[in-house]
């Protein structure tokens, strides 16, 4: 697996909070599994041999938006590794480019120009960062949106619990470097992520443990066809706004 550290940031406005836009959003469910409608294999998307993990990670979740809105979309290595190519100025098989990305430059560009998909090109509507040492907040994010996009950093018994299909726990030896996953799901034990194709469980200890970034990210299918309508208490419209405000 290829583990890249973050390089700086391009993105050049303040981060969003998404707690300044969830209002009165009433408490989220004791579980939400979202992963279900997606059969696996969830593709590697080029990050056995890439630092491409920003950008595998939300190809992963436009998979998991499709299946539950209309005709799964899965992108190909090539589309997603065009992309990483675009936001970093990686060039295939010049491992001197290839110096990972930083998840809000990911997804700043998915929200203005997009990633392309079989030639349609799929955006997101908003996106904001959520306070990963909040649960309650993770959870709101994951149930409303359908996934929260992560940044982690993995260490060597990461490694040797994923290889040995176990549960992330207590997590030790080596630090591998940064990481980015989406989750899909959680429960009372934890929450469920994709990482290198698969399914990976991790228990809440473990989240707070490895996680430093978590941000939410929204998507118009996900609101006008999952739930019919836009979510009491949420002010998407002032997001927006404030968004494309810092675009200028």
């Amino acid at each position: 697996m290829d583990f890249k550290a973050t390089p700086p940031m391009k993105f050049r406005g303040p981060i969003l909070q998404l707690s300044d836009y969830l209002g009165a959003v009433p408490s989220p469910p004791v579980k939400v599994y979202w992963e279900y409608k997606v059969q696996e294999p969830w593709e590697m998307e080029g990050n056995d041999t890439v630092g491409d993990c920003t950008c595998a990670c939300i190809a992963h979740m436009i998979m998991l938006a499709t299946a539950h809105t209309g005709t799964m979309v899965v992108p190909t290595t090539t589309e997603v590794l065009a992309i990483y190519s675009a936001i970093t100025g990686y060039v295939p098989r010049d491992p001197s480019t290839d110096n990972g990305a930083n998840i809000a430059d990911v997804l700043n560009y998915w929200q203005q120009t997009g990633m392309t998909v079989g030639g349609v090109i799929h955006k997101i509507v908003a996106w904001a960062e959520i306070d990963q040492t909040n649960q309650t907040e993770v959870e709101q994010a994951l149930w409303l949106f359908g996934g929260v996009d992560l940044g982690i950093e993995v260490y060597q018994s990461m490694m040797d619990q994923f290889n040995a299909s176990e549960a992330w726990d207590n997590p030790s030896g080596s630090d591998l470097g940064g990481h980015s996953v989406p989750i899909f799901g959680y429960g009372s034990e934890g929450c469920t992520c994709v990482t290198w194709g698969a399914l990976q469980q991790m228990g809440w200890p473990c989240f707070q443990q490895i996680c430093n970034q978590a941000f939410c990210v929204i998507t118009q299918d996900w609101i006008n066809q999952l739930s019919g309508k836009t979510y009491s208490g949420f002010n998407l419209t002032q997001l927006q706004a404030d968004l494309a405000a810092l675009a200028q």
